[in-house]
């Protein structure tokens, strides 16, 4: 069994995932959804690991009706795929959770989660150096020159095309009262 020092390491790198997966948004870090458990163990755990839990441990431990696993919850949760390993290492199917292999597995599974972090890949700018000419819109001419403001805001519809009000007599004429008027 874990120590508590440990359960509040694995309380920390549970929330890490769960913030990482949020999206933006500010998330409970107390719940973990499917995406942000298969991020965690698609990072942390061995690749057999990753479809077992995403399809038979998750779901046992996620709240009814919810799309959420509690924190309260995630000891029970590497037991399980734990467990699951065990058996898909050791070929035996009906193998007990009390086997040593299972607490051999977990305590390896709990190491794990505990050394590595999200994977997280950096965005690094071009080395080329030609990226910053073609994201400043001062630098842009022709039609292109009339889809941003000023202060390089894009103008939206009203810069990608002309637009007329079509209430002529026919639904495509765009002169309306022009008719018979020279150029």
């Amino acid at each position: 069994m874990a120590s508590s020092d440990d359960m509040a390491e694995l309380e920390a790198k549970f929330a890490e995932f769960v913030s990482l997966s949020s999206a933006g948004k500010p998330a409970d870090p107390k719940l973990m959804s499917s995406k942000a458990c298969g991020k965690m163990v698609k990072d942390t755990l061995p690749k057999e690991v990753v479809t077992i839990a995403d399809a038979s441990v998750f779901p046992k431990y996620k709240e009814k009706g919810k799309q959420h696993m509690h924190v309260s919850h995630f000891p029970a949760f590497i037991r399980d795929c734990a467990h699951e390993y065990a058996k898909i290492k050791t070929k035996n199917s009906k193998l007990p959770k009390d086997d040593p292999k299972v607490d051999e597995y977990e305590a390896d599974f709990r190491q794990r989660l505990l050394k590595k972090g999200p994977n997280v890949k950096e965005v690094k700018e071009s080395k080329t150096g030609a990226v910053g000419k073609m994201t400043d819109s001062s630098h842009y001419t022709g039609s292109h020159k009339q889809r941003f403001d000023e202060s390089g805001k894009g103008k939206g519809i009203t810069g990608r095309e002309d637009l007329h009000a079509n209430d002529g007599y026919v639904g495509n004429y765009k002169g309306k009262d022009t008719y018979g008027t020279k150029k």
